[in-house]
């Protein structure tokens, strides 16, 4: 059965006078609703990663969330890599560009949030960054078939349990 998507959209960021705010478009979901992230990067994954992570903070392309880094005083964009390589947050490629989900850092400052790095830890390296997200995104069984993402902040333990047990079985 072929799906139809809308095109993705993006992350916006706008200054108020309450602050500063990531803003996602409304997305219209997928014609017969059943598309989810999976491991393998594709066109109908991509739009489920943005619609999964859009609660929690949304996604933006990796530039912005470096000049926004950057415009804060937090990092450069150097720095992003940095926090990339340390394994501190993620990002996923999606044609020739960076999407960081943005659940990893506080929208009040663009600090990192220490969850996400935890998280990462417990996975291990055994999975792409296409995987991550997907990991981040998808429900898990052992999180009573609620995605990680949305139970990150509020059941820690939980999530690195799950996290914990997935690589376990995974590498045996």
């Amino acid at each position: 059965m072929q799906q139809t998507l809308s095109p993705p959209s993006t992350t916006q960021f706008r200054e108020t006078a309450s602050g500063s705010h990531f803003v996602q478009p409304a997305e219209p979901a997928p014609v017969d609703g059943n598309v989810g992230p999976s491991d393998a990067p594709s066109s109908a994954g991509f739009t489920a990663l943005l619609a999964a992570f859009r609660a929690t903070g949304g996604t933006a392309r990796g530039d912005d969330v470096a000049r926004l880094l950057e415009d804060h005083g937090l990092a450069t964009f150097v720095g992003l890599a940095r926090l990339i390589a340390a394994s501190e947050v993620f990002g996923f490629q999606w044609r020739a560009t960076l999407w960081i989900p943005m659940f990893q850092f506080d929208m009040r400052d663009l600090s990192v949030r220490p969850s996400a790095g935890l998280v990462l830890a417990e996975l291990g390296h055994g999975l792409d960054d296409w995987a991550r997200a997907a990991w981040f995104a998808r429900p898990n069984a052992w999180l009573q078939n609620r995605p990680p993402v949305d139970l990150i902040e509020t059941q820690l333990d939980q999530v690195l349990s799950a996290a914990r047990t997935d690589r376990f079985i995974a590498n045996g």
